[in-house]
């Protein structure tokens, strides 16, 4: 053990948290900001995308609506799970890259899982009344699903790699913890 120098005062360091922890903790709340970031812009989204419809006319919705929605949701799916991604490997302490992309990557199947299960309950509620998806043509249903399904694809792939980036950007990396009272005096350190 060394003995202090007289002058110098000693600094204990913490080390980094074992790269092999998980903290759920951290996953679920960035699952959580997705949430929040994604009904709340979702919503705003299908206000104004809904106001540019006409219910009078022959064709109430136009083609550039759906477009426009489309792109909206898939702009929103990104930047929600960069910050989810990047919030989750914050609080996990990710201490490197690596495993802050792994925290972003498990935070956006969360998100998946969770938007997943809520619009599951959200279309079991519908199909219990007389209206509602049941009694949609299948047609129209077919038209939906292959849209919706191309557009749903497309923001999955972007918000993976945007989850997995905002990850890599909350590790951190560098950083050694210590405790504020036991840093070096640099006035004796020359």
């Amino acid at each position: 053990m060394a003995t202090p120098i007289a002058g110098y005062t000693t600094a204990t360091v913490t080390p980094n948290p074992d790269p092999r922890a998980f903290s759920w903790s951290g996953i679920f709340a960035g699952t959580f900001l997705f949430l929040a970031i994604e009904i709340t812009f979702g919503v705003l989204g299908m206000a104004i995308f809904a106001s540019a419809a006409n219910p009078g006319a022959a064709v109430p919705v136009s083609t550039g609506i759906h477009w426009g929605m489309g792109i909206w949701m898939v702009i929103l799916s990104i930047i929600a799970l960069y910050f989810a991604g990047k919030l989750a490997a914050r609080l996990s302490g990710a201490p490197s890259r690596n495993a802050g992309l792994y925290a972003g990557l498990v935070t956006f199947g969360m998100c998946v899982f969770t938007a997943v299960l809520i619009a599951a309950m959200a279309l079991v509620g519908t199909m219990g009344g007389h209206t509602g998806v049941a009694y949609a043509g299948p047609y129209s249903v077919a038209d939906i699903l292959a849209v919706g399904g191309y557009w749903t694809f497309v923001a999955l792939v972007l918000a993976m790699i945007s989850a997995g980036i905002g990850g890599t950007h909350g590790a951190q990396m560098g950083r050694l913890r210590t405790k504020p009272e036991a840093r070096i005096d640099e006035r004796h350190a020359a």
